[in-house]
């Protein structure tokens, strides 16, 4: 401590002193280097270091001392973040890197906590991401979800464009699952909007694996097929059947036909206007 007696005269007594003092240590322990030093003093919204406090550094020894050139010029930063002696000595210890910290605090992220923000640099997320997220209104997320989302490569825009669509009640992890199958959000809010609430998350995933549109599940239901499963309509729909079809058959009065009949009568190419002709002759 008594090397750095004259650079705390210096530096000045005031409450700041004590961080920045932290800092000097740092760098002449050799833990930092002299831009990572003045990457933290940057963070903390004070003026780079002085060339009194960069001398012992560069001299590795006290000798005298040369004339004060003062400090460097030090441009307009965003809100200061505010670290505590403590929480900057935990922020070494977890080697995060100044220019993140500068970084989280350029993107307006001055709200988190040193565990988050340990947690975030850990977990290498972009100050970047999260923006882009808090822009999009995504501000209830926690740090646990936004790795989550992160590790898994969803697009924040992705997110945004299901809370456009009204779309609120989805979990993260449904999120992620959709994305993987490279569900657009337009497809799903395409179900709630028709009314075709009563899917499930894994239906409307196996429905558009097989490249089934909603509007094909409500040609169905308009035709009388309301209680088809969905491995049920992806076969209606893989045989090209279509609901107009099926319609025509129940017009004839064929109400009574199981699935696996519908679907031979459609590959044999049927027509419904003569089973309803030949009904009419037998009946």
């Amino acid at each position: 401590m008594a090397l750095y007696a004259n650079v705390f005269a210096v530096a000045g007594e005031d409450t700041v002193n004590e961080e920045r003092t932290m800092i000097l240590e740092m760098l002449a322990a050799g833990k930092i280097t002299i831009e990572q030093a003045n990457q933290l003093i940057d963070v903390l919204g004070e003026k780079p270091l002085s060339i009194t406090e960069e001398w012992p550094v560069q001299k590795q020894s006290f000798e005298e001392k040369e004339p004060d050139q003062g400090y460097r010029v030090h441009q307009e930063v965003p809100k200061r973040t505010q670290f505590t002696f403590d929480q900057l000595i935990e922020l070494s210890e977890h080697e995060v890197d100044p220019m993140y910290l500068k970084e989280l605090r350029e993107a307006g992220l001055t709200d988190l906590t040193v565990e988050q923000i340990i947690e975030l640099s850990e977990h290498e997320i972009e100050p970047s991401y999260i923006k882009a997220l808090r822009e999009g209104g995504l501000y209830d997320l926690s740090v646990d979800q936004v790795i989550e989302l992160s590790e898994h490569e969803v697009d924040p825009t992705y997110l945004i464009k299901f809370r456009e669509g009204g779309i609120f009640d989805l979990s993260i992890d449904q999120i992620i699952e959709l994305s993987e199958h490279d569900i657009k959000p337009a497809y799903v809010i395409k179900f709630r909007q028709v009314g075709l609430s009563d899917l499930t998350l894994d239906e409307i995933v196996e429905l558009s694996d097989h490249g089934v549109k909603p509007s094909y599940i409500v040609r169905l239901r308009e035709a009388g097929l309301s209680s088809l499963t969905a491995d049920q309509i992806i076969e209606l729909s893989e045989h090209d059947i279509k609901p107009a079809y099926l319609k025509a058959l129940q017009d004839a009065g064929l109400t009574a036909l199981t699935f696996e009949e519908v679907i031979e009568l459609s590959e044999r190419e049927v027509d419904p206007a003569y089973l309803k002709a030949l009904r009419g002759v037998i009946s």
